[in-house]
């Protein structure tokens, strides 16, 4: 056992305990009563170092050598990983490890060396099936591998239904098993020599996976490569040991002529995964490359066209090859995690990826149609999951921007989250859209950190949490851990203009008003029409008021405003200055609400740049009347500082709830 200063001498033990949990260095993870706790990499870096070197004071600079070696980064980046150390060690009071002001951490548990853990393999029951296997080695040989089982299938063997809009037929479960077992043989096996990696091969430490490119043209097969994509994402992501790209980065590399070299460095990844496949009849053709960005070594391949006739079971091998070929070692719980099925319809499967790409488009239009796909998923595959939380998640966004009814809008979302956890309680994408629930709906903070911790802990990959529960910590004062969790937000997702946005608007609550300007123009750099976007209130608020009614302006254009309007309110600003412009902009909300409601907040809003305390407090009173989802941000964001002395804004924000 350790005491307090000195440090941990490993020699051959392999576990290193501390009060109920166990840091399993061959495996590189945490458990806790024999349960597995997701930590990313370098958070997993950074709790070794300090269970290693328990007893004394770790300095910021030490540990950040420690994990970032011939690297320069940021406090940032250590902070997050502090979080979700103590996310993972449930230690908000600081009793493991304590925070010294101003100079670093102490690890304040006794440490006991154990030996080897034992690992744990997931075994399965195979059917009599004799699948045919084809890898392609880097010399462009292919090599066969055939596997039989003698098992017989077993009562409980069930069917999977191949759907689609041609009548496809229904294909047995035990072909897709079968192939299966090839890929346990051949995991568990001889490794083709090129995925064997050496001492002086690159540590692969993130990864995109890119849509897979159909070889022919055919409608009803659009997503079938996007679904794909997402899919083997989405597994790959339960998996703690590398970041995976999410599929709002990826979906637009859809174009046959991609070169997938160049998006993985746009993508700033260490490998990039791509394929192609096709479906005639009931049979699925699919070639597959895991290359190293850097020099664009083939890492591994693989092709499958014999006996591959379900898309769910070309899914399971790929997954587990690609873990394979990253020298992944995986536990039983990851195993299943990777080889876990939301659906078996694939034609639920297709509808749930057409309403994830609809609803990453946050337009009215987009949101709307992410709804319909969603239950149409849910009609073929009530047991669907996954579309229900997918659901959900798009009925937070059309009522906050104020294209759907607030309260129609939480009952909806209300009865998708509890069906999805009562389907599975497991899904992190269901744990996010309860945490949305509580935060936006309800206004209840403290279960949205709840649940946006559970999400992350079930999937520390989990884009969403990562974009919305930085609001939490902001709500809380931790201003800090909010913009270092924004910030690994858009390490995860460097293109996704949600996150980017997301990280802005954090610069700007904390008054950061020149990083919030520099956060904006990045992200309009990569996604110049994204209507989210608008750096005006930094200019207004650093008193450049020419440039923020630009801003303004702008931002009007790509909300749809016509240019009869932006010419009205152009001369407005030139002829009656600021507040000319403003009482412009309040007639023209007026006459919009005469064809469709205008969202009180807003009107709050104009109300206050105008001056007129009493017409804002009116209209935040009907918001709030209204439960208007932008409320939310009353308590921090600077747009209501000018209200702030009032008595009744204080009674506003008091009524809300949030802020302490």
């Amino acid at each position: 056992m350790s005491k307090p200063g000195k440090s941990v001498q490993r020699g051959a033990q392999e576990v290193l305990s501390f009060g109920d949990f166990r840091l399993d260095l061959a495996r590189a993870c945490v458990l806790r009563g024999g349960q597995e706790i997701n930590v990313r990499p370098k958070a997993f870096e950074a709790l070794k170092y300090l269970v290693e070197n328990p007893g004394r004071v770790i300095t910021k600079a030490e540990l950040i050598g420690s994990i970032w070696p011939n690297s320069f980064v940021t406090d940032d980046s250590l902070v997050q990983c502090m979080v979700e150390i103590r996310r993972a060690l449930a230690d908000d009071g600081q009793q493991i490890i304590k925070t010294v002001p101003r100079r670093g951490y102490i690890f304040n548990a006794e440490v006991t060396s154990e030996g080897p853990a034992t690992d744990t393999v997931l075994k399965e029951e195979i059917a009599g099936v004799r699948p045919v296997l084809e890898e392609e080695t880097e010399t462009g040989q292919v090599r066969r591998s055939v596997a039989e089982s003698q098992t017989e299938r077993g009562s409980g063997m069930a069917w999977s239904a191949w759907r689609s809009n041609r009548g496809i037929a229904a294909v047995a479960l035990p072909l897709c098993i079968g192939v299966v077992a090839a890929t346990w043989l051949l995991i568990l096996g001889k490794r083709p020599s090129n995925v064997q990696q050496t001492e002086t091969s690159p540590k692969l430490r993130s990864i995109a996976v890119l849509p897979f490119k159909p070889l022919e043209a055919d409608s009803n097969d659009e997503y079938l490569g996007l679904g794909m994509a997402d899919t083997l994402i989405t597994r790959l992501s339960t998996l703690n040991q590398f970041v995976v790209r999410p599929t709002s980065a990826v979906q637009k590399y859809t174009s046959p002529g991609q070169d997938s070299l160049a998006a993985g460095r746009e993508q700033m990844v260490d490998a990039v995964l791509e394929g192609s496949i096709q479906r005639r009849g009931n049979k699925v053709r699919l070639t597959a490359r895991l290359l190293n960005v850097q020099d664009g070594s083939a890492l591994w391949a693989f092709k499958c066209d014999e006996y591959c006739e379900d898309i769910f079971g070309m899914q399971d091998i790929v997954s587990e090859k690609v873990a394979a070929a990253l020298s992944l070692k995986l536990g039983g719980e990851e195993s299943k995690r990777l080889a876990k099925h939301y659906t078996h319809n694939t034609e639920a499967y297709q509808l749930y990826m057409k309403g994830v790409f609809f609803r990453n488009q946050l337009t009215e239009n987009g949101l709307k149609k992410s709804i319909d796909c969603f239950e149409k998923a849910i009609e073929l595959d009530p047991n669907y999951a996954l579309a229900y939380a997918g659901e959900a998640c798009s009925y937070g966004p059309i009522a906050y921007l104020g294209y759907f009814p607030v309260r129609e809008a939480e009952s909806k979302h209300k009865e998708l989250v509890r069906k999805a956890l009562d389907l599975d309680d497991a899904l992190a994408e269901a744990h996010t859209a309860l945490a949305e629930q509580a935060l936006f709906m309800d206004w209840d903070k403290d279960t949205a950190e709840r649940e946006y911790r559970r999400a992350l802990e079930l999937n520390p990959n989990e884009q969403l949490a990562h974009i919305e529960y930085p609001l939490v910590l902001f709500i809380e004062g931790r201003v800090d851990e909010s913009i270092a969790m924004s910030r690994a937000a858009v390490e995860i997702d460097p293109l996704s203009p949600r996150a980017g946005k997301a990280l802005a608007e954090h610069y700007f609550l904390a008054r950061q008003y020149d990083e919030a300007i520099k956060q904006y123009d990045k992200t309009r750099e990569l996604f110049p029409n994204y209507p989210l976007i608008n750096p005006g209130p930094s200019y207004e608020r650093k008193g450049l008021y020419d440039k923020a009614i630009a801003e303004y302006l702008d931002t009007e254009a790509r909300w749809g405003m016509g240019a009869e309007s932006i010419g009205i309110l152009r001369q407005a600003y030139a002829g009656a200055g600021w507040q000319g412009y403003w009482e412009k902009r309040l007639d023209l909300a007026k006459g919009q609400g005469k064809r469709r409601p205008v969202q009180p907040t807003f009107l709050a809003w104009l109300y206050a740049e105008l001056g007129d305390k009493d017409k804002a407090i009116e209209w935040l009173q009907r918001a709030l009347e209204e439960h208007d989802m932008v409320l939310v941000e009353l308590g921090v964001s600077p747009v209501w500082d000018s209200l702030r002395s009032d008595p009744r804004f204080v009674e506003l924000v008091r009524r809300i709830g949030l802020v302490r």
